[in-house]
């Protein structure tokens, strides 16, 4: 409701509070600009009052002065004793949360070439602000680095062709060495476990030797950290020291002491031109005392000094040795892994020389029978090779196809991020925005983002559309965290905040119509209507008591005039109505208004010496 209404709802005597002081910009700057604080006072006190102390500081202000507030106390005065009612009411409420966002396009793509290599930019055939179609061309790449492997591809196809052929003939020739070859193999395969088992031992060793030495190399590693932790220790020690040192020579003891030399050699002048044969001994000797004084502090600082650079060259020199003993035992890992992998392949071969032992003689009598199979698969292996040849050529075949991008959407080109010559191997090398599809895009804080979920609607201004409200609908809701912000939170103190670092969550909404005034990343004023209630029974936040068990209650005047605490079930609230549910409560009820001090006592309290009125 406007100020201005309020003001003549209320029926001040004597004044019509129109256009002359109370304007639509007036009304329009008290909606936008109300602050938390605001909408708190607002809740807690007679909302009659409020109206009467907002007109009484406008009037005070801009027409009457002192003499209007007097006349507002002896009206108040008049009606002290007159209860303030409210009629219990049904109207929609609406719980909203606000937040700021983006105007994003609502389809978006980056494209880029999908070529397994980077090759650099041939040309480019867009730019900003170009409207394309989809499967129009946007860049190609130079690929002549990619024709030369085809040719280098088609040529080493014709050499496997002619190795293929030595391969078979090797074949053949191999079975009919295989006839006369199964004791040879015999001593061959005894020979090999021999070898096997030899091998085996030398990397069980090479692997407690290497074991060793890294448990050596670690306590090492241990007593080269403690040293250096020791040194720097030292080297904190002995800053203290000289900091100490420096503090006492740079202070005003310094100065204090040449000030008292000078004062007593001042002393011992006028001794002696009073009389040459005066006694300034002593005079002389506290001078020296002095000045022995302030030579020993300057020693202190620079002993100080030398021990502090003793003790950074000794932390230097340990975190060398502790980093060498950090790369030894670092290089023992390795080596330990290396001798566990020989470990591994000598047991395993062990196992493949014992396994062959006992087959041997089999073997031996199906060495030709297996060379015949060796043929056959020798024929199968050319023919995997060619295959594997054949498709590494059309996989070229297929890369050099790649060579110009094409548009997949139809739309506007935002933003272009390649040139001639360039090497891009990067996602939105161009990228394309329909402009005429639009939503609007915010991030929300963890402590509100419970209260968003997909489907919800929400109402969206922006400075373009000034006044006029989009609607629109939530259709995505991030499950993971996109950002982290700062926020900084006021304590009870006026001087002092806390700072937290939160998290937010990316929330799009979906715009129900277009507006062609709106363009991409214009700021977006939103508000989200979490919940909402039609034709709900609501009574005024303020009036809503709570008795000493923690129930809630409203004050009911009756027909005669008398009163009762009628219990309540708050349900949503907006920013003055809560939602009564489950209650005795009608529409043809009348509560009673839960009344703050707003005499005209305590409106002259709050007054600044201009006149004004100033709420803490």
């Amino acid at each position: 409701m406007k100020l201005k209404e309020i003001l003549n709802k209320i029926k001040f005597k004597e004044y019509d509070f129109e256009d002359e002081y109370l304007d639509d910009e007036i009304d329009a700057s008290l909606d936008e600009e109300m602050s938390t604080n605001d909408k708190k006072f607002f809740k807690r006190i007679n909302k009659k009052i409020v109206a009467a102390m907002v007109a009484a500081a406008v009037l005070i202000s801009a027409i009457t002065g002192v003499s209007g507030v007097r006349y507002m106390m002896a009206q108040a005065k008049e009606n002290e004793d007159l209860a303030s009612t409210v009629p219990v009411t049904k109207q929609d409420i609406q719980k909203t949360l606000s937040a700021t966002g983006t105007i994003i396009s609502a389809e978006e793509s980056g494209q880029f070439a999908t070529a397994a290599g980077s090759y650099p930019v041939e040309e480019v055939y867009v730019k900003v602000g170009d409207v394309v179609k989809k499967g129009d061309k946007l860049y190609k790449l130079d690929m002549s680095t990619m024709e030369e492997t085809l040719s280098y591809q088609q040529e080493a196809l014709n050499i496997q062709n002619q190795q293929n052929a030595i391969s078979t003939e090797n074949a053949n020739r191999a079975l009919e060495e295989a006839k006369g070859s199964g004791a040879i193999k015999v001593n061959e395969a005894n020979q090999a476990l021999a070898e096997a088992k030899q091998a085996q031992a030398a990397a069980n060793r090479d692997k407690d030797n290497s074991s060793s030495s890294l448990n050596d190399k670690k306590s090492q590693e241990d007593n080269a950290k403690n040293a250096l932790d020791s040194a720097n220790q030292e080297v904190s020690k002995a800053k203290a020291a000289l900091d100490d040192a420096n503090s006492k020579l740079d202070s005003s003891l310094i100065s204090d002491l040449n000030k008292k030399v000078d004062e007593l050699t001042q002393q011992k002048n006028d001794k002696l031109s009073e009389d040459a044969a005066a006694d300034v001994s002593d005079i002389n000797s506290q001078i020296e005392n002095i000045k022995e004084e302030i030579s020993s502090l300057q020693e202190n600082v620079e002993n100080a000094k030398k021990a502090y650079d003793n003790a950074v060259a000794s932390a230097n020199s340990k975190k060398s040795e502790y980093d060498s003993a950090v790369a030894d035992r670092k290089s023992a890992e390795s080596a330990l892994q290396s001798a566990n992998d020989a470990l591994t392949k000598a047991n395993s071969s062990v196992n493949s020389a014992a396994s062959n032992v006992g087959n041997v003689q089999n073997s031996a009598n199906q060495e030709i029978i297996n060379q015949s199979q060796a043929i056959k698969n020798n024929d199968l292996s050319t023919q995997s090779n060619t295959l594997s040849a054949k498709q590494e050529i059309s996989k070229s075949k297929e890369e050099l196809s790649k060579a110009v991008v094409y548009a997949s959407q139809d739309g506007t080109v935002t933003n272009v991020n390649v040139v001639k010559g360039q090497t891009y191997s990067g996602t939105d090398a161009v990228v394309i925005d329909n402009v005429t599809s639009l939503k609007a895009t915010a991030d929300i804080d963890e402590a509100q983002i419970s209260s968003i979920a997909i489907g919800q609607k929400v109402q969206i201004k922006t400075d373009a559309t000034g006044d006029e409200i989009l609607e629109g609908t939530v259709s995505f809701v991030s499950p993971t965290a996109t950002k982290n912000s700062t926020k900084t939170t006021d304590s009870s103190s006026t001087t002092a905040s806390v700072s937290k670092s939160r998290a937010s969550y990316r929330v799009d909404v979906t715009l129900d119509n277009v507006n062609e005034k709106l363009r991409l990343g214009m700021t977006a004023k939103m508000t989200f209507i979490t919940e909402s209630v039609k034709d709900a029974l609501v009574v005024p936040s303020s009036d809503i008591q709570t008795d000493a068990d923690g129930n809630k209650y409203v004050i009911v005047q009756k027909a005669d005039g008398s009163t009762s605490n009628v219990t309540v079930n708050p349900g949503i609230s907006d920013d003055f109505y809560t939602e009564i549910k489950d209650s005795s409560l009608t529409e043809q009820d009348t509560i009673v208004e839960n009344l703050a001090d707003g005499s005209a006592d305590s409106v002259i309290n709050d007054m600044g010496a201009d006149g004004g009125i100033y709420f803490e």
